[in-house]
């Protein structure tokens, strides 16, 4: 039985060296690539966040549409009807819309107190544009929120009263 167990030791052992030895000699030294593999650079620079990340609502409504990034905040206002304003960016560079109401403090509830739009054009610096499915085109910058109203052609204009 001890034969047996340094006969199977110096087998493994043998083995193991001329395997290690075989792949050594396939590969170039240090790098554990093949020769046949080149190694390439990213072609742009990794995603590096705008802002603090859009409220976790916004997150989920975007999750539940079906977008496979988290959102940032790029521009932030808090108008003079107590609502507040999000333009909010994926790691694309796609622009998201969300709205709230109902004061600074009030939670977030979509589809309550709360509006989250796709397609946001960016039109300037801290310039951004979208149109809802009533064909309302809202436009948010660092100074003011407005929404031109496609149904009566109204326009609603709100300072912003605090940028953040």
């Amino acid at each position: 039985m001890v034969i047996a167990t340094v006969f199977l030791t110096i087998l493994g052992g043998t083995g193991g060296f001329l395997l290690s030895r075989y792949q050594s000699g396939n590969r170039q030294v240090g790098s554990g690539a093949l020769p046949s593999e080149t190694v390439t650079e990213p072609t742009k620079p990794p995603f590096e966040p705008p802002g603090p990340f859009c409220p976790e609502q916004t997150r989920a409504t975007a999750r539940k549409v079906g977008i496979n990034s988290d959102l940032w905040q790029v521009l932030k206002i808090y108008t003079d009807n107590d609502s507040t304003y999000w333009i909010c960016t994926d790691v694309n560079g796609l622009f998201y819309y969300q709205s709230k109401t109902g004061g600074i403090d009030a939670p977030l509830i979509e589809g309550k107190n709360g509006l989250f739009l796709q397609n946001v054009s960016r039109t300037g610096d801290d310039a951004y544009e979208v149109v809802d499915q009533k064909g309302n085109r809202f436009v948010i910058t660092s100074d003011e929120f407005e929404l031109h109203f496609e149904a009566s052609g109204k326009v609603q204009r709100n300072s912003a009263r605090t940028a953040g």
